[in-house]
């Protein structure tokens, strides 16, 4: 952006700034962000400052500006550092990989975040959604969520867990959605929006409207199916029974509600179904066995399921029990069993995959370090805690001397040998909080956050000696490594320029002869 100092004007404004701060040139220069930018230049100006960079906190943002004097005009850079209302990349993708609909919005209900499930659910490609409202939904879906449902969220800060029911207009669907939602805090605690995890249960919501319309013929059903169904309260009185059991005792229901298996069938008789019940009342759990029952007509075996009831507040209130058929119930029971084998080899499975795909995504196979892609993700991090913090973070980019030789000399087998050994003289030689990654063929890399250059320099020659003595006697054949060492300042603008940084200080070792630690300086490695 081109601004005239002395009429506080923009000359021109790049396409890249409007769409990152969404303003056009006119609503830029009558914005409070456009007078934030002018008022902190001119007091940096009066410095007689020819080039400078500050921060602006703006809507939930954090912007990077950097600008330069010429003249009267003034040439501005701004960069969109942090967004409180935005996942970080890698959250993102594990975002997009569950299986429910993940979005953020602002204060003012427009989306600032929308996972792809999102995107295909309202027809469009996701990244598009943000900053617009809930256009996809008709006028009375949309009212009902913002007014009932979003507003107790960013208004009154609750954390709420709802059904939600939506028509959707590109696809002319009603859906029903599960929806948990908490506000989303910016600085000093404001609340900046809010943050949602949908589950679409229309399917479920359907299955229940016919559970619900099957309730009046419930008693019907349980009258009719082949078993004993009863229930008995705490004392083991007995509060229902369905017509098969009815007939079991061969007694009406009204001899049999209210009284227990002792009165019924005598305490000796009874004593079968006294393990299940006294087992269910002490573990207050499912509890199954065989039950046999002496009667006038032989003896009958039983295979006997019991569950706890609880009432409306949670508490024990008696138990459910079935019997059925020994011999049908035995099938049953095989076949469960085998469902519960298979599940459960399944979740190992899955488990065990989802520990092999994260090593693999971050871990290097050869020297079980961390590989270039977490040292990028965890850089960034670190970056950002280095600044706000104010705390120095050296980089150092290490090299092996000649590493062809080496293994045209001994082989590739000698060579993974030496890359795995230098592996562990930099781990013995590291800070518990140093990041020690393999960053791609013989170059690695050492992130240590809160290290002085003193301390980088002391590491590093540490390595470099060790290494030396080391792989010398290993392969009784001289070999080094070259190190350059970066110290982050702003300077470097980012990851990027911190990594090119330490690169030039290492090919500057390279260059003086190999063996050596060199530590960048921006005036002598631009020369």
């Amino acid at each position: 952006m081109l601004v005239d100092t002395h009429a506080n004007a923009i000359v021109e404004c790049s396409h890249n700034i409007i769409d990152v701060l969404g303003m056009n040139k006119q609503e830029l220069e009558e914005s409070s962000f456009y007078l934030k930018i002018i008022k902190k230049s001119q007091f940096l100006i009066t410095k007689e400052l020819a080039f400078f960079n500050y921060e602006i906190f703006s809507d939930n943002k954090i912007f990077l500006i950097l600008a330069e004097v010429r003249g009267k005009f003034l040439i501005v850079y701004i960069q969109e550092k942090f967004n409180y209302n935005m996942p970080s990349s890698h959250l993102i993708n594990i975002l997009d990989s569950l299986g429910a609909y993940v979005y953020c919005k602002d204060k003012n209900y427009n989306f600032t975040y929308g996972n792809k499930m999102v995107g295909k659910l309202f027809g469009v490609d996701h990244p598009y959604i943000m900053g617009t409202t809930s256009d996809y939904l008709d006028n009375v879906s949309a009212t009902n969520i913002h007014k009932n449902i979003d507003r107790l969220v960013i208004e009154d800060k609750q954390e709420i867990e709802i059904e939600e029911n939506v028509y959707i207009e590109n696809t002319h669907q009603n859906l029903t959605f599960l929806s948990v939602k908490k506000p989303l805090f910016g600085k000093n605690d404001e609340v900046i929006g809010l943050f949602g995890i949908s589950t679409d249960i229309t399917s479920y919501k359907a299955i229940e409207k016919k559970i619900r319309l099957s309730e009046q013929k419930l008693n019907t059903i349980l009258d009719n199916v082949a078993a004993y169904i009863y229930i008995k309260d705490l004392d083991l009185n007995f509060t229902y029974v369905n017509k098969m059991t009815i007939s079991l005792f061969n007694l009406t229901e009204d001899e049999i509600i209210g009284s227990s298996t002792d009165v019924i069938l005598g305490e000796e008789e009874s004593r079968e179904f006294s393990v299940l019940d006294n087992k269910i009342l002490t573990q207050k759990k499912v509890v199954s066995g065989i039950e046999k029952l002496t009667t006038e007509n032989g003896e009958f075996f039983y295979w006997t399921v019991k569950a706890p009831l609880f009432d409306e507040n949670q508490k024990f209130s008696g138990l459910i029990g079935m019997s059925t058929d020994i011999s049908e119930q035995k099938n049953l029971e095989h076949r469960l069993e085998e469902t519960n084998n298979e599940l459960q080899l399944k979740i190992d499975k899955i488990t065990q995959l989802q520990a092999t795909l994260w090593e693999q995504a971050t871990q290097d196979p050869l020297t079980q370090l961390f590989n270039r892609r977490y040292f990028n993700e965890t850089a960034q991090k670190e970056i950002i805690k280095c600044e706000r913090n104010k705390k120095s973070m050296a980089l150092l980019l290490i090299n092996n001397d000649y590493f062809k030789k080496i293994n045209d000399q001994f082989g590739h087998d000698t060579g993974d040998k030496v890359l795995i050994k230098l592996s562990q003289i930099m781990i013995d030689q590291c800070r518990r909080t140093d990041i020690v990654c393999r960053f791609g063929g013989e170059e690695f890399v050492i992130l240590m956050p809160e290290a002085s250059q003193e301390t980088a320099f002391d590491r590093a020659e540490k390595i470099r000696t060790c290494y030396k003595e080391e792989i010398t006697e290993m392969l009784s054949s001289s070999s080094t490594i070259s190190i350059g060492i970066a110290m982050w300042n702003t300077s470097l603008a980012n990851l990027e320029g911190l990594t090119k940084a330490a690169d030039q200080a290492m090919y500057q070792a390279k260059n003086n002869g190999r063996n050596q630690v060199i530590i960048y300086n921006s005036t002598s490695n631009s020369e």
